[in-house]
């Protein structure tokens, strides 16, 4: 969670860093505000924000600064530096682990929420909205670090204890009881067929999906997207969150079978920009040999997915022209993925 508080307070304040760019998710650019950089060439930019062991620190190749970002903020923006100080206490006071507490009950109410409304959003039971959490709570603070549209916030929910969720899909799934966010998949009768749970413990399996029986791939969104308009297909539901009218596929498969609802219609696939990965080349090459339409990122696409790119300062408008930009279909998507992919024997891996 560290690295994220980071990176949100740099994009804070970077309206206030003369030429500040991302360069890569990891690396952003900026003329260095505290020795005031080259004076004659103003458009030299020697100070860098890089991610090291899970932080972000701030170095000057002109002066020689170099500190956390706590301390860039207190030299930069003192009220930046208050609120960053805030959170981090937040963050690291705890208050959020619920093994900690002998009763079960935090400071934000949580498990009394939960113990008076015995939830039932929908056929989801022992959730809380993530709207419904106090601004300081984790798994709130998790998904601002990544800059999930707050419109979001009352589809997404949060358990403290996600094996009676999962117990809920499927009955047969037996699993240990912890802390994790909620995210829900529907058929298009609003009936609820699956979960996927994001554990907050750094040390936990990072994803757990749960899904109904008689049911594969599942598809997040699918029940709300218009079918007239195109629709854009993540891998991640997290990433399709950004997007005009996306869903996301999750569950394991080598192939890609499209629900009813999905065939021939302007559907566009958009996997992570993972050119290495023999299990997404694979995916992509079976998508464009059945002649999906797939967005194929240029070289200067540095960023992994659609949540890197948010956050490393892209618009959505920019993301969305771009990825429709580099959208391809039949032979021009078989060329594209040849300059793209980098697994073959040419490339050495």
């Amino acid at each position: 969670m560290h690295a994220f508080l980071d990176k949100k307070f740099i994009n804070l304040v970077s309206s206030q860093l003369d030429r500040f760019k991302w360069q890569r998710p990891t690396l952003a650019n900026c003329r260095c505000p505290i020795c005031g950089d080259s004076q004659r060439n103003k458009n030299k930019c020697r100070g860098y924000f890089y991610e090291r062991d899970g932080r972000y620190y701030y170095k000057c190749h002109n002066c020689s600064a170099a500190m956390t970002v706590s301390g860039f903020l207190e030299q930069i923006s003192p009220t930046l530096y208050s609120e960053f100080r805030m959170e981090w206490i937040k963050e690291k006071g705890g208050g959020f682990k619920f093994a900690e507490n002998p009763k079960g009950i935090t400071s934000t109410g949580v498990a009394e929420k939960l113990q008076k409304l015995n939830v039932h959003r929908g056929q989801l039971k022992h959730v809380l909205a993530i709207s419904e959490l106090e601004s300081n709570h984790a798994a709130r603070m998790y998904l601002e670090n990544r800059l999930i549209p707050e419109s979001k916030f009352s589809e997404i929910y949060y358990t403290t204890d996600f094996s009676k969720v999962a117990k809920g899909v499927n009955p047969e799934m037996v699993l240990k009881p912890e802390e994790r966010i909620v995210i829900p998949f529907y058929d298009d009768n609003n009936n609820l067929i699956g979960v996927q749970g994001r554990a907050l413990d750094p040390n936990a399996l990072r994803y757990i999906t749960v899904k109904a029986e008689d049911h594969d791939r599942l598809f997040y969104n699918l029940h709300k997207v218009n079918t007239n308009k195109r629709i854009y297909v993540t891998e991640g539901p997290f990433d399709s969150m950004f997007l005009p009218n996306a869903v996301a596929m999750v569950g394991a498969s080598k192939s890609v079978k499209l629900p009813d609802k999905l065939r021939m219609r302007d559907v566009v696939f958009c996997m992570d920009n993972e050119p290495r990965s023999i299990e997404i080349v694979n995916m992509m090459r079976n998508l464009v040999a059945k002649e999906h339409k797939v967005f194929i990122p240029d070289h200067r696409l540095e960023e992994k997915d659609i949540n890197e790119m948010i956050l490393s300062g892209k618009t959505l408008e920019n993301i969305v022209d771009y990825i429709d930009e580099n959208t391809y279909g039949g032979i021009l998507a078989q060329a594209a993925l040849s300059q793209w992919e980098k697994t073959t024997e040419r490339w050495g891996v």
